[in-house]
This record gives C-alpha cells, structure tokens and sequence, in this order.
C-alpha cells in the first residue's frame, strides 16, 4: 500500500517518464542483448559453415589431385615400347616387367639397353605433369637381383640412394600393398643441385602373368611431387589470411602447413594441444582415400573479432539511446500534459459561461493548434451569445443557442478526458498526437463556418473520428458500422449523433469492459426520416427507459447525480429538435436488458431535403 500511495504521489508527467522507462528502455536492453547474442550465435554456424565447406573443397580438391597420381602410378601396366626404337603407348602390358627383367635384350648389351628404356619411361612418366620432380623404380631382376632406377628432369646425377630409401621408407613399405602409398613431404637432397621439398606417391608393381590370386611382387615406383601441387590447391580458396592450416595422414604426418617448419614432422602432439585449446577455432574434415585430412585452425578471438566490435558498438548506440530517450520522455510528458491541464482548467470556467479566457500558443505542434482552435472555439461561443443577446432574439432562438453553447465543452471535456487518460497509458506517446489531431478537426467542426444544418455524411464522418479517438483509449474493441445512403443529400442539426454514440459507448458498451458494436442507420417511415443508433451493450429495464422519457419532458438539463450530471447530450439532442421542428420530433428508445438499446431521432424529411437544396 505504501508503495501505491508513493505511485500516486508522482506527479501526471512522472508517471509518463517512469511509464517509457520501464516499457521502453527495459524492453530495448533485453532486445539489444538478445540480438547480440543471437549474431554471435548464427555468426558462428556461418563461420563454421564457412570454413567447412572452403576444407571440404580443399580435401577433394586434394583427393581428385591424388586420383590424377594414382592412375598416373598405374602406367607400368600398360606400357608399350619398342626396344629399337621410344615408341610408347597403352594399347597393352607387361613391357614394364619385361625391361626389369632383361628379356628380349642381348646379354652384351642388356645393361646399357634396359637402362636406355627405363629411362625413356620414366621420362615419360615424369612429363605427363609438370609438378613431378623426379621418378624412381626399386625392383628385383629375374635374378633376383635388386635394381635401382632414378631420373629427374631438374637434376640429372643421383647422388644418394640410401638417402632416398630412408625418406619413402623403403625398408619398411608393405610390399603387398595394391593401392596407392603416400610417404611424407622430405627433400630432394639425393639429387645433385638445390634440393626441393617434396611428397612420394608410391605403388607396388606385381607380375600379372600367374594364376589368380598368385601376382608376385616385382618392384614399387616411385613419384616425387612437388608440394607447390598442394600449395596451389590452398591458394585457390579465399582465407582471412589469419588461419593455420594442416594436411595430415593417419599418423598425423604434416603433408603441408602454412607455418613455417611444419611441413614434412610429425605433428600429433601440436593438433592434440590446438583440439583441447577452448580459445581456438578448429575444423577438421574426414580422412579421403588416401587418408588425408584438412585441418583450420583459427584463434577465436580473431574469428569473432568483428562481430564483438560491432557488438560492443550496438551496446554503446543502447546507451545512448538509454540517455535520449530518458531525456527526451521527461522533457516530452512535461511539455505535453502541462498545457492539458491548463487547457481542463480553462474548461471548467467555460462550463460556469465564462467565455473571457485564452490559452497561451508556445508551440506550432498539435499541442499549439489545439491550444489555438480552443481559442477559436471560445472566441466564436463568445460571439455568437453576445450576437445573440445584442439582437435580441426571439426566447426560442436563445433557448437553441443556450442548449448548443452547453454541449460543446461538455463533448470537448470528454474527448479531452480520453486523451489524457490515454497519455497515461503505455504507448500514449505514439498515440496521443494522432488523438490530438482528430480532436483538432472535431473542433474545427464545432467552431467552423456557423451554420445550424451540416450534411448527414459530414456528421458521421464526426462520429467516426470520435469512435477513432474512443478505440485509442480502449485498444479497437468500439466497431462503428454505418448503412446510410444518400448521407450527401441528407442535411441534419449539427452534433445531432455524437453525443448519442456518446451516451451508447458511456452507459452501453464501457460496462461491457468497453468492448461492443454501434451501428447508425437511416430509413424513412410516414414522411419521417429515422436515424437509429444502435448498440449491443447492457441495455436498459422499463423503468430506466421511463426515467430517460420523464427527463425530455423535463426543464432539467440532465439527470444529476451524486458525482455529476447524466444523459446531458441525449436531452440536448431531443430539446433542440424539438425546438427547430415541434414537439412530434425528437428522440425515442428502445431498450432490453444484457441485449442493447436503439435510439431513433426523428426529423422531418421534407425539411432535411429542403435543406440541401432538393
């Protein structure tokens, strides 16, 4: 209870302030930190995603590389030569085993011959790609006899061949093997000249001429490629340029590595410590065919670098967006319901026939010209009853004129009221404005051109921007539905029907919980035309209805009650037809309870016509 007691005391603009606050900057803070959290989220599949798919590329780039060296590996099966001459071609097989071997040569000149012939084969072998840097063949003679074959066309002395078998790790090769065998990158140092880092596709070459199942192995090729072949596949993926990236085979042997001093060692314990690292950002794809992987690493600091700048940048627009938006809702309630309570204030005074008052315009905004067409409408009652008094009119006319003189600031009292209790309310400040220049042209209505009789069509086109203003306040549960033909043609009393939508919303449909139906419709009936207000609210008993008769029969303006008056625009409406047309015009109500009331004003029709110039 103190808690509320402390609420009420805040004053009508601190209560707006708090209201935006809380609903306004509470709301931005969470939203903000939500998105953010969010954009790292989705950031991080896509970067995942990202690099995913460039590794993936990459390892199938690299399988398909491997595809090519493996039917490249595959020539010696097919090899055809000519022993007196370098003719060469696929159309057939075994010519490879037939050179190892010495058959077909001349025993004085086998020697010279077979290593005159193997190579041209590797020659040929080493000229089908331009990243082969060197070919070699280790076999076995049909002696038995171990038989070495090296060339390379960067370098033509073979200086070490020991050296070469420890790098492909000839003594350890698994001499049964039918596929392809990759040995880690190492240099070509057993070659004269500058040596050059390269990775070995190997595959066994068998004696096809047994029986199934018995292919003896003869001897296993050798081919040395260049790993600028791997660094090419690498440069054709765009990458930050920020990332460390690894070709490794089961054993983790590094096949090829950005950094420096990794190509060609063992790398296992390095990838265990990049795994483990939280901070790092890491892909790794499925060995190929050749059990290959790709491996990106990336610090995840410099992976989400961006996208927590722009966060901490959305932080700080929040903040000053927190800063403004306090700044400007304080500044923004003071100034808007300042001059509202100012203007209720100068209502009451009306209210009493006071007409000697003027607001003072600060603002060209809806604020000033409500302010301004309040002193209008003041203005323009002030005339009238003086113009009224000094002619002195006949007692009927200054009846009329009291009668329209004491609705206009009770309408404008009420639609004020919606408003005010509307800038109270959560999204009063994108609402009110739009109220106010609703309100703006109700009052340009009221104080317009002054002439009794406005086109039925112009009257609820009225209606309709109070029905607007009233759905502001209650959130659209008010539905206005209009079947009035020829509205154009039809000319009525002005402010004949709002206070009657009025009176329908107020005591019919407000006690539903605001949320009803009111329809408008014309018909003409014995020479009369009938416009009937209906609505769905709570009704009325008998002896509620019979009250209502009672006060238009009545000198009262009202029906006054322990709060305030009651049923003012209904006994307004009724004694200003009456006035203008007799006592058979007027008002009549139908009313049933928990089902709705119809309020039918009856007018003349031929004088309504008249009117219009019919």
């Amino acid at each position: 209870m103190r808690k509320l007691k402390g609420l009420r005391s805040f004053s009508l603009y601190q209560k707006f302030a708090l209201t935006i606050v809380l609903l306004g900057l509470l709301p931005m803070a969470v939203l903000a930190t939500f998105i953010a959290n969010k954009m790292i989220r989705d950031y991080s599949l896509a970067l995942r995603g990202q690099y995913e798919q460039a590794a993936g590329y990459v390892a199938s780039s690299i399988e398909s590389m491997l595809d090519s060296y493996n039917t490249i590996s595959k020539m010696p099966y097919f090899y055809n030569f000519d022993s007196h001459g370098a003719q060469s071609s696929y159309l057939s097989f075994d010519h490879f085993r037939q050179i190892l071997f010495g058959e077909g040569y001349a025993p004085d000149t086998m020697e010279e011959e077979r290593k005159r012939d193997m190579g041209q084969f590797l020659q040929y072998i080493q000229s089908v790609d331009s990243y082969i840097s060197g070919v070699h063949v280790i076999a076995q003679d049909g002696e038995g006899e171990k038989q070495s074959f090296h060339y390379s066309v960067y370098n033509t002395f073979f200086l070490d061949p020991e050296l070469f078998e420890t790098d492909v790790s000839y003594e350890n090769l698994d001499k049964s093997a039918k596929k392809l065998i990759l040995a880690p990158p190492h240099t070509t140092a057993y070659f004269y000249g500058t040596p050059e880092m390269v990775f070995t596709a190997a595959r066994n070459y068998f004696d096809l001429r047994g029986p199934v199942g018995n292919t003896p192995y003869v001897g296993t090729i050798f081919i040395d490629v260049d790993l600028k072949r791997l660094e090419g596949i690498f440069r054709s993926v765009e990458f930050t340029g920020n990332e460390a990236f690894y070709v490794v085979n089961e054993e983790n042997d590094c096949f090829y590595s950005n950094l420096e001093n990794r190509t060609g060692r063992n790398a296992a314990a390095e990838l265990a410590d990049i795994e483990a690292d939280k901070d790092r950002f890491v892909i790794r794809t499925p060995e190929n065919a050749y059990g290959l992987s790709v491996i990106v690493s990336l610090d995840a600091q410099t992976a989400f670098g961006d996208i927590r700048r722009m966060q901490q940048m959305m932080y700080f627009f929040v903040a000053l967006s927190v800063l403004a938006l306090l700044a400007g809702s304080f500044y923004f309630s003071r100034r808007l319901i300042r001059p509202m309570h100012e203007m209720m204030d100068q209502m009451s005074l009306i209210e009493t026939g006071n007409f000697d008052i003027e607001l003072a315009i600060r603002s060209k905004d809806e604020i000033g010209v409500l302010s301004k067409r309040f002193n209008q409408m003041s203005s323009a009652l002030k005339t009238y009853i003086n113009k009224s008094y000094v002619a002195q009119i006949k007692q009927s006319e200054a009846e009329l004129t009291a009668l329209k003189s004491q609705i206009y600031p009770h309408f404008l009292y009420n639609t004020l009221e919606i408003i005010r209790m509307t800038a109270l309310e959560d999204q009063g400040a994108e609402k009110v404005p739009e109220m106010i220049e609703a309100l703006s042209e109700q009052i340009h209505y009221l104080i317009g051109p002054v002439q009794d009789m406005v086109p039925l069509e112009k009257e609820i086109d009225i209606v309709g921007k109070y029905v607007y203003l009233l759905n502001c306040r209650v959130g659209g549960k008010v539905q206005l539905t209009v079947n009035a033909p020829g509205g154009s043609k039809i000319q009525i009393p002005r402010l004949t029907l709002q206070p009657i939508v009025e009176n329908a919303y107020v005591h019919g449909i407000k006690p539903k919980k605001g949320k009803g139906c009111i329809m408008i419709e014309t018909a003409i009936h014995e020479g009369k035309l009938e416009i009937t207000v209906m609505d769905n609210g709570v009704g009325m008993d008998e002896e509620a209805v019979a009250g209502i008769m009672r006060l238009f029969e009545s000198d009262e303006p009202g029906v006054k009650n322990e709060y305030n008056w009651q049923s003012i625009g209904l006994k307004n409406v009724h004694d200003r037809i009456r006035f203008l047309y007799g006592e058979e015009f007027g008002i009549r109500i139908t009313s049933t309870p928990a089902v709705g009331t119809m309020v039918r004003i009856l007018l003349p029709l031929q004088k309504m016509m008249e009117k219009d110039g019919a």
